[in-house]
């Protein structure tokens, strides 16, 4: 804010310096300054100020973070200048050449009394300075000259808005952006203390033990990320960064959407946090709004604003300086609202929210787009991976696309944070230029640091008690494969619900969620009274309304239209009648009543099962959704469990309840093991499409990144030799390489697999080989060994080419750049002489109605590409045509490697088209499927 304060009053021809090491300076001239004449209190600067300076000019910007006024700001702000003043008399090689005159800039408030004043002492000490370091002029501008520049530059004023206002000017401000209602002022204001007290409980594992809801303020915690383009240093060390102080950080400067810099990519597997991350970053932005106006809050929300902003400061997220306004917005929910009404767009969603917490004060879209260009914005999108179906997810990307242009129009100032699992998310959000950073495991001590906080939230009378499960937990951690499965915050906290009641842990991720759903099970069934007795006696009903449940919201939230899906409780009971009728054999009357006691003891939950809302009836965590559903597969005789398998395989949205599954046959039904690794090594056979996307490899991947069949070294074998495919394929997941690794090391046949992989790929001279050296560069750098001492004989490994192979994706402007469609660039690749007149039209179709643009930044190799809509129809028409599939994998084969991004794009395209169709309504066709109701 002070370079652009000083480029607006002395004028463009000042050299500008970033963060770090500057040497003591933030902006430096060389000339004569002409200094503002702007009109102030006489006693806001000294005489000097009417003088103008010649020679070398160096500002100095002295922030302090916390201002509680008077002497102890003055003090700080005289010691602040004294260490400069001794860097600059020094001989300190960096401070050259000295300044002959010396601007200081500081938010610090100085008082106009006379001799006493903060405004005459420091004068009179930047009198002894000059004299000491021989300036030639002087000045210092404290807040209240900052604030009078500030007023004659409204536009710096604007795009620094958010750094430069606290307290009561909040108030002044919403105000001003309320000429038509006064009264919505309040609306914006009451809707952050009402989104800081409703967001300030989650629910985790507490179901069937105490209070469902657990104080985000007691367990929250940053959770480790690594970027996307940078995974690790030159040594091959990871770099892990915090991802709630990483994102807060990038939003304490100005963004700009024209410059592509606002947006960020949580990715993230299931039970990771993603959620709860950002909202753990949208109480920080509350708490830095409130905090100043705590006085003006109810004691219930000075209450949980103490404690968040008490816990913020333990686990090290640091408060916003840039006070951005942020909106949570649940992607589930605002696709249920733009299915049917395709009018209805984000703002309006995001109006609509803070009206229904704004009580009898209306807000309308002008306000919001008048508070968008006025005020910066932090916009957190959660679960981008929760809208599975083709056609939603299209129309709300448009949307999402459509906010940001109109953001844009407005000139606004917005960083958006988008959360979404890897599974399925394809470069979706590419349009927007964002950052992208992963979700890794916790560590070890994180695990067990996060674990200490969740056994001391819970049991705060009984430290005793909390220091055992702790104990417990700490022994857990020090088994192999029990230590592998406390890598997300969701399963540690599973963890630390099962050591309540026992003394040791399953060594799977299916067994851990399958120990604690008996846990939580038991725990209710001890209850004393009528609730335990029929929750002990009806244990198989139970068992088969959750499995239901569970499998019927999965079937149905993976359809178009129903994007944010629950239940019913006459939903609940019409699953417990049919069970009852079908399976256990009731007759109708015994098992009406029978399924009306049983859902008649849930209050507001039914062991995993929980009504958010009045008779909106889900699973609170989605993972436990997916589990329960997982069971309902697993039901029946083996031909039709492994026909939804089957069936199932291929599509992300089903992907954690299919590895849920898989885990489970291959513990419980041992003989069907050979079986289901059948399924996946046939997926990549059935098309020309799945040979060359390869599912079933993506799929052996993801159950070796699961651990599965961990104690079995025969079946991980099989599955890691189909999984090594993915090593010449822009899909490969970055982190199988420490599976491969791991694999490599150990077996020698492997080793050779993988050897044979890349000397095929890398002469190949296409994307192959810039997939496979990608690949290979990444490797060397995470790990030592064999492999990494075989790659150094393929390829030359520097640290230069290492960084720049690091970017899958490297950094382009847009703007300058050539533009070029999917067409012209494939098109002299294609060699259609063999296709038949059908297939030819089917090729030039889904070319045609390609919507994607690739561009070439200057004379670099084509190195980005923009993907907008496509028409589903012609996706359909090239996937299901061998022959037109086929010329355009051969025309990928054919592209030199400059034009890799080629058959990235593609290669993504068809993978996520594959992963996306809508499998779940044809598990009626194979076996008995869950119904509503009215069904």
């Amino acid at each position: 804010m002070t370079v652009a304060l000083c480029s607006a009053a002395f004028g463009p021809g000042g050299q500008s310096y970033g963060t770090g090491r500057d040497g003591g300076r933030e902006w430096t001239y060389q000339g004569t300054l002409p200094l503002p004449t702007i009109d102030v209190p006489q006693t806001d600067f000294d005489q000097r100020l009417g003088n103008n300076w010649s020679g070398y000019t160096v500002v100095q910007v002295k922030h302090k973070e916390r201002l509680p006024g008077g002497a102890e700001d003055r003090d700080w702000l005289l010691n602040s200048i004294q260490k400069e003043v001794n860097a600059w008399l020094s001989d300190d090689k960096e401070r050259k050449p000295k300044p002959q005159n010396f601007l200081v800039i500081t938010n610090v408030r100085l008082s106009a009394v006379q001799e006493v004043g903060g405004i005459d002492k420091v004068a009179d000490a930047m009198k002894k300075h000059a004299k000491a370091m021989n300036l030639r002029g002087w000045a210092v501008w404290h807040s209240s000259h900052v604030s009078r520049l500030l007023d004659n530059h409204p536009a710096i004023r604007q795009t620094y808005l958010g750094l430069v206002v606290t307290g009561d000017i909040l108030t002044v401000l919403l105000e001003s952006v309320s000429v038509h209602n006064p009264d919505a002022a309040r609306a914006l204001t009451g809707f952050v203390a009402k989104e800081l007290t409703s967001n300030s409980a989650i629910r985790l594992t507490r179901a069937g033990n105490g209070p469902d809801e657990e104080k985000l303020a007691e367990i929250g915690i940053d959770l480790p990320t690594q970027d996307r383009s940078k995974t690790a240093d030159d040594d091959g060390n990871p770099i892990h960064q915090f991802v709630a102080a990483n994102v807060i950080s990038y939003g304490d400067h100005p963004k700009s959407i024209s410059g592509a810099d606002f947006c960020t990519v949580l990715i993230g597997g299931p039970g990771q946090g993603k959620s709860t991350i950002g909202q753990l970053i949208c109480q920080s932005y509350r708490a830095a709004i409130l905090k100043d106006r705590i006085h003006m809050l109810s004691p219930e929300n000075q209450g949980i604003l103490s404690e968040t902003l008490n816990h913020l400061a333990l686990i090290k997220v640091p408060l916003p300086r840039m006070l951005r306004w942020p909106i949570y917005v649940r992607l589930t929910e605002y696709s249920e609202k733009i299915l049917g009404a395709e009018d209805y767009s984000l703002l309006r969603f995001i109006t609509d929210q803070i009206n229904a917490r704004g009580g009898q004060y209306e807000l309308t879209r002008s306000h919001l787009y008048s508070w968008l260009r006025q005020w910066p914005w932090m916009v957190v999108l959660d679960g981008l991976d929760e809208v599975p179906d083709t056609s939603t997810r299209r129309t709300l990307l448009e949307k999402i696309s459509e906010f940001v242009t109109d953001a844009a129009e407005q000139n606004a100032d917005i960083s958006i944070l988008a959360t979404t699992r890897p599974q399925g998310y394809e470069d979706d959000l590419g349009t927007l230029s964002p950052r992208e950073y992963e979700l890794v495991e916790l560590s070890n001590a994180q695990a067990l640091h996060y674990g200490r906080q969740l056994v001391t939230a819970r049991h705060p009378a009984d430290t005793t008690f909390a220091d055992e499960i702790y104990k417990r937990l700490t022994d857990a951690a020090k088994e192999a494969m029990t230590a592998k499965l406390m890598g997300s915050p969701l399963q540690v906290s599973i963890m630390t619900s099962l050591l309540e009641d026992r003394l040791r842990l399953p060594r799977t991720r299916h067994a851990l969620f399958s120990e604690f759903y008996e846990t939580i099970f038991k725990r209710e069934a001890n209850k004393v009274g009528s609730v335990g007795v029929h929750v002990a006696r009806h244990k198989p009903n139970i068992d088969a309304i959750h499995n239901a449940a569970g499998a019927l919201l999965q079937i149905e939230g993976e359809k178009s239209g129903q994007a944010d899906v629950h239940l019913t409780r006459s939903d609940l009971k019409a699953l417990g009648i049919r069970h009852l009728k079908n399976e256990m054999t009731y007759d109708p009357h015994e098992a009406l009543t029978t399924a009306e006691r049983l859902i008649s003891i849930a209050s507001d939950r039914f062991i995993l099962l929980v009504e958010p809302s009045t008779d909106n009836w889900g699973f609170e965590v989605r993972s436990f959704q997916e589990f329960m559903a997982s069971r309902y597969l697993v039901t029946g005789p083996d031909d039709l469990v492994m026909a939804r398998l089957q069936l199932l395989a291929r599509s992300t949205h089903w992907r954690n309840t299919w590895l849920f599954a898989a885990s489970q046959v291959f513990d419980d039904r041992s003989h069907l093991r050979e079986a289901l690794l059948h399924i996946i090594s046939e997926m990549d056979e059935s098309s020309i499409a799945e040979y060359w996307v390869k599912p079933g490899a993506v799929l052996a991947g993801d159950l070796l990144l699961d651990n599965f069949a961990i104690d079995t070294p025969g079946l991980r074998k099989k599955l890691t030799m189909q999984a090594v495919e993915l090593l010449d394929s822009p899909l490969l997941p970055r982190h199988l390489i420490d599976v491969f690794h791991d694999m490599a090391e150990r077996d020698p046949v492997i080793r050779e697999k993988i050897q044979e992989k890349f000397r095929t790929a890398i002469v190949a001279d296409n994307y192959r080989a810039a997939a496979a050296e990608r690949t290979m560069r990444q490797w060397h750098r995470m790990h030592k060994g064999g492999i990494p001492t075989f790659i150094r004989s393929l390829i030359p490994i520097s640290e230069r080419e290492a960084d720049n192979a690091e970017k899958a994706h490297p950094g382009f402007s847009i703007k300058g750049a050539t533009r070029y469609s999917l067409q012209e660039l494939i098109a002299p690749y294609i060699q259609d002489k063999a296709l038949t007149e059908k297939d030819s039209t089917v090729l030039k179709a889904y070319l045609d109605s390609s919507s994607v643009t690739f561009l070439r930044p200057k004379e670099s190799p084509i190195v980005g590409y923009i993907a907008l809509d496509r028409t589903d129809a012609e996706t359909v028409s090239v996937i299901d045509s061998d022959p037109a599939c086929g010329a355009l994998r051969e025309a990928c084969y054919r592209a030199p490697k400059e034009k890799s991004v080629l058959a990235t794009w593609l290669l993504q395209h068809l993978a996520q088209y594959i992963g996306q169709r809508v499998v779940g309504q044809g598990l009626g066709s194979v076996g008995p499927v869950p119904h509503r109701a009215d069904e």
